[in-house]
Formats: structure tokens, C-alpha cells, sequence
């Protein structure tokens, strides 16, 4: 019966154990990535704020990389607090099974020591030979020699069972006084990005109170950009008009200037649908960079009551950075449509992807370019020190949030 029920408790002790162990383990690793990657994330903005600075008059290009560094600080800061949280939960639950194996290694050595007491109490009525040569016949000779092999087996099970009980709360003890250190060094990491993060705080406020001085200047800067990204928008409008007209007259439809639906055929239409198969997943259109702005409306960083909307996603990026396509497609155009820089549109069946702001464009019309393939280098506005990509996702002639398609 002892043999039995310690067999039943052993077993859900480790079935349990290994559910939670295991569980934690893997929230915990996957929080410490997550951390390695915001840490990442952090240097690299770092070096382009130093890069924004090498312009002596205070820009808008270094306050977003300030703001951007404030996110990042403020996610780095709740990733320590939710690791915090779980080790506390992970503490609770090895003192609970300390208590547990505690006891259960008390009570084997209980019932160990009984075990020895009665054989020894009762070692003269137990004699072997005398045992076994009072049996009836055979049979019964036999089942008593099982006996004393069945309880010499049990009696060593007893003692393999406080042996490894007593290393898994060894093994307990250990890890432990692991976690609880871990525990310290994470709030000192806490309290170190806390005072940061304060600290940082205090210099956007400084840097926009700075701003708002040239209140002016931005507001005709915000202008420009305003009338460059409706210039872009009629252009990319226009060029991927012209490939729904195109890809229906080969359809053998008639030409319709205002059709907005595009005509595939079975290989285009494959490739769309492998793009959608991809959604979340596809590359960055840069190797190394931050967002700079998002998709949608926002409000101005420094501008009162003033929005601003992108019709894509910004990367800021290193000085000599270069844009990289984020599926399979074909090249559509790569021309300079706006007065500032190149752009390059690259058609996936039905959808399209537009790579704008670069200063060297790599591909032509009609090249057919895989995932990761280089198309061209970003450029660098010398007056903000800035090296940002433009990026925008289209399904025919209807402009949609890239955000959800890329990988984190």
C-alpha cells in the first residue's frame, strides 16, 4: 500500500512539476528574447541619434529618435517588470515544492525506518531456512521465496527513493537561490532604466520646448513633406492604374482607366496568394533600422492640434543603409517621382510595394527580384542628418497598413 500510493504522489509531483518548470521556462526565455531585442533595438537608435547630432542646429528627425528611444525604454522597462512577475510565481511555486519534497522525504525515511525495525524486531521468527522449509509443498515454498526477493526489492526501492528525493530537493534548493538572485539583479536592472527613462523624459521636454521656438520653420517643413507625399501618392496612383489596365487589356478585357481590380493569371495569382500566406512574416525593407513614424494619422510631436498622416511606414536607418525587397515580384517602376529622391515599385500579383527616398536604385522595369534581393541605397538628408526609408503596401489601387504583414 505504501509501495502504491508513493508511486501515484511520484508521479503527479513530476507530472505537475514539468508542467509548470516547463511553462515558465519558456515565458521566461521568451521575455529574455524579447529583451535582447529591445536591447538591440535601443543601441541601434542610439547610434542614430549620434548620427541626427552630427547636424549642430536641433532637428525634428532628433526628437523622434528621442521619442523612439523613450518606447523603446518604456517596453524594455514593463519586459523586467513581467519577468519580475514571474519569478515571484516561480519562487512561490519551488518553496511550495521544497515544502512538498520536505515532507515526502520525511515520510519515506519514516516508513524506511519502520522497516527496518520490524525486520530486525521479528529477524529469529523470520529465519529463511525455517521459513521456508515449514511450507506445505512447493508451491507454497516458492511463494515464499517470492516474498523475501519482493520485500529485499521494495526495501532497496525505499532507499532509491530518498536518494533521489533528496537531490531533486537539492536540486531545488539550487535553483532556488538562483532565481532569487536573478530576482536582484533584475530590479537593479529596474531601477537603472527607471532613473534613465526619467532622465530621458526630461530631455524631450527640453528638446521640445526648443522645437516649439521654431514653430515657423516646421510649419513650412510640414508643408513640403504634405505637398512631396501627395506628389508621391498620385504618382504610385498612377503608375499602378496603368499595371491594372495593362494586366487586364492582356487579360483580353477592355481597357477601363478606372478599373480597380486587376486581371491575374494563374502564376500571378499564385504569387499573390504565397504574399498572403506571408502576412506578418515578411522581412523588413531594411536589415537594420527603427520606425521612425507609423501608418495612419498622429498627432505632430511638437506642433499643437497638428496631424500628421503616412500613408506607410518610415525606417530610420543607418547612414548607407540599403532597401531591400520584402517578397517576390517584378519590378514596375523605378523612377524618380518626386523631387527629392527615387522611388521603386515592385508588383507581387495583385499587390504592389513602394520603396521610396533612395539615392541609387539598383533594379529596372521588368527585373524580377526575389526576397531580401538589394533594389537600391537610402538616402541621407544632410540638412537633419537623417537616412529614412519610405515604405507603403497596395492591393490594387487601394493603399493599405503594411504593419500587420511585416515580422516584428
Amino acid at each position: 500500500m505504501i509501495n502504491t500510493s508513493w508511486h501515484r504522489f511520484f508521479f503527479v509531483l513530476l507530472f505537475v512539476g514539468s508542467i509548470h518548470i516547463g511553462g515558465w521556462a519558456q515565458n521566461r526565455a521568451e521575455l529574455e528574447q524579447n529583451k535582447k531585442r529591445i536591447e538591440e533595438e535601443m543601441a541601434l537608435t542610439a547610434r542614430l541619434i549620434d548620427e541626427t547630432k552630427q547636424n549642430k542646429e536641433l532637428t525634428m528627425s532628433e526628437l523622434v529618435m528621442l521619442n523612439t528611444r523613450i518606447s523603446q525604454r518604456e517596453a524594455l522597462v514593463a519586459n523586467v517588470q513581467r519577468q519580475l512577475i514571474q519569478l515571484d510565481r516561480q519562487i512561490t511555486n519551488r518553496e511550495s515544492e521544497k515544502t512538498r519534497l520536505e515532507k515526502e522525504l520525511s515520510q519515506l525515511r519514516e516508513e524506511y525506518s519502520k522497516m527496518i525495525y520490524f525486520a530486525y524486531k521479528n529477524r529469529n521468527a523470520y529465519n529463511k531456512l525455517m521459513f521456508l522449509f515449514s511450507a506445505r509443498d512447493f508451491n507454497q515454498a516458492f511463494q515464499r521465496m517470492k516474498y523475501f526477493q519482493q520485500y529485499a526489492a521494495f526495501r532497496q526501492s525505499q532507499i532509491q527513493k530518498i536518494e533521489e528525493t533528496q537531490q531533486k530537493l537539492e536540486s531545488e534548493l539550487n535553483n532556488l537561490d538562483k532565481d532569487r538572485a536573478e530576482k536582484q539583479t533584475l530590479f537593479e536592472t529596474n531601477r537603472r532604466q527607471q532613473i534613465a527613462l526619467n532622465t530621458e523624459r526630461s530631455q524631450i521636454d527640453r528638446t521640445v520646448k526648443q522645437l516649439s521656438q521654431k514653430e515657423r520653420t516646421l510649419r513650412q517643413q510640414l508643408r513640403d513633406k504634405e505637398r512631396e507625399a501627395q506628389q508621391l501618392q498620385r504618382s504610385i496612383e498612377a503608375i499602378i492604374a496603368e499595371e491594372v489596365r495593362l494586366a487586364n487589356v492582356r487579360a483580353g478585357e477592355t481597357a477601363k482607366p478606372d478599373s480597380k481590380v486587376m486581371q491575374l493569371t494563374p502564376e500571378e495569382l499564385a504569387l499573390s496568394r504565397s504574399l498572403e500566406d506571408n502576412r506578418g512574416k515578411l522581412p523588413w525593407p531594411v536589415e537594420r533600422g527603427v520606425i521612425s513614424s507609423k501608418f495612419g494619422e498622429q498627432p505632430h510631436p511638437v506642433l499643437k492640434r497638428v496631424t500628421i498622416k503616412n500613408n506607410g511606414i518610415d525606417f530610420a536607418t543607418p547612414v548607407g543603409s540599403e532597401a531591400r525587397a520584402v517578397f517576390d515580384g517584378v519590378v514596375v517602376s523605378t523612377n524618380r517621382i518626386t523631387q527629392s529622391n527615387n522611388a521603386v515599385i515592385i508588383r507581387h500579383g495583385d499587390y504592389f510595394t513602394v520603396y521610396s527616398n533612395l539615392d541609387q536604385v539598383y533594379v529596372k522595369r521588368g527585373d524580377r527580384v526575389k526576397t531580401k534581393d538589394l533594389i537600391g541605397r537610402v538616402h541621407t538628408d544632410k540638412i537633419e542628418s537623417k537616412t529614412e526609408l519610405h515604405f507603403e503596401l497596395w492591393k490594387n489601387r487601394q493603399i493599405i497598413n503594411p504593419t500587420p504583414w511585416l515580422a516584428r
